[in-house]
């Protein structure tokens, strides 16, 4: 049986790893290519780059590191279900209980681990990614420009664009306008722009404008007006120099203990009491989703032929789609109190959980 154990063991760990880095680079490709603009638009260095991702790395575990234990449990078992090796365990007289009892262990201490870092790694690694986040986009009008939007620059410009290329930054189909004492005295038009990341002065940004034209009213009237076509327009824009805020911690960003401590200094029933119960659930909730769907999933990897094999696997991607679904429909409905927070939380690991039993008991397998 130990020799059984270590083996199941040494069956498990290739595909869950495997695992746990498809689903953690999958997730931060989003993030990555917003990181890759940034670096590209000469607001951050490629040390910033990798500083950013490292920082993005631990939230991002805390969330794949429970969904891979079901695809590990499922990859193992159907490999050793669909070369016979569990049917001539059984036929040994060991039961599947005991078969998958290292895996049982396994999900435990990969909760552990969880557990782990979403109390004590995740809060620091969100603190310390938006602080240089921040550190970096700061003054930074071309960050926060929104298509189809009026987008106020400092100073008296007013901007509007149809599109924002997310790699470089270039603004294209770009109208601004130019206001003085609260009336518009000039409008530009152009093809595209881009801010300008160098000069010498770092009270003042420039916006590069290419292919367009000034239009500047004669006299209050509009009637008439003074039309001038450029290839190449520098605007150069004010800038006020801002200094860092404070980062204020939200209850995604503390532990268990300040969350306690926060906890008990709220008034019961508000949505901020509600958030800090569900965060403080979550951090013992989701690391117990690792045992849980390592229970869940091994029934449905034991199959006898190969098609079988295959819808075990889908099964348990739609396990792990309704239980994430679950699990994000109660917690609204715990934020607005429709729900006790903590309940709302757990509910998912209960009912998975009585599935899971069910399903055993239903094919003889305990």
């Amino acid at each position: 049986m130990k020799t059984l154990k270590f083996y199941m063991i040494r069956e498990f760990i290739p595909p869950y790893i495997g695992s746990v880095a498809f689903f953690t680079v999958l997730l931060l490709l989003e993030r990555v290519m917003s990181f890759i603009g940034l670096v590209a638009r000469g607001y951050a260095t490629v040390v910033d780059l990798m500083v950013l991702i490292i920082y993005s790395i631990p939230p991002t575990m805390a969330l794949t590191m429970p969904i891979s234990t079901i695809m590990g449990a499922l990859i193992s078992v159907g490999r050793m279900s669909n070369d016979s090796e569990i049917t001539a365990m059984r036929a040994a007289g060991i039961r599947l209980s005991s078969i998958f009892l290292s895996l049982y262990l396994g999900g435990i201490l990969i909760g552990g681990i969880s557990f782990y870092f979403t109390d004590r790694i995740v809060p620091i690694g969100n603190i310390k990614f938006r602080t240089l986040y921040q550190k970096l986009t700061i003054a930074r009008p071309d960050i926060s420009i929104e298509v189809h939007s009026i987008n106020p620059l400092p100073g008296q410009y007013t901007l509007l664009v149809d599109m924002v290329d997310e790699k470089t930054g270039d603004l294209m189909n770009v109208t601004i306008f130019e206001s003085r004492e609260g009336e518009y005295i000039k409008t530009i038009t152009a093809m595209k722009g881009w801010f300008l990341t160098e000069g010498a002065d770092e009270n003042i940004i420039t916006l590069r404008l290419i292919k367009g034209t000034i239009i500047d009213p004669k006299d209050k009237t509009g009637e008439e007006f003074n039309s001038t076509l450029f290839k190449e327009l520098d605007l150069n824009i004010p800038v006020k120099q801002q200094e860092m805020k404070n980062i204020v911690k939200t209850p995604r960003d503390m532990s268990m203990k300040e969350l306690k401590e926060g906890i008990a200094g709220l008034e019961k029933g508000t949505r901020t009491y509600n958030r800090y119960v569900m965060e403080y659930h979550k951090k013992i909730a989701i690391p117990f989703s690792c045992l849980l769907f390592v229970f869940l999933g091994t029934p449905f990897a034991v199959t006898r032929g190969r098609s079988g094999k295959g819808m075990g696997l889908g099964i348990g991607v739609l396990i792990i789609f309704f239980y994430y679904l679950a699990l994000l429909t109660l917690e609204r409905m715990g934020k607005s109190g429709k729900i006790d927070p903590a309940l709302a939380i757990w509910v998912p690991n209960i009912i998975f959980s009585i599935f899971g039993s069910l399903n055993l008991i239903k094919r003889g397998r305990i």
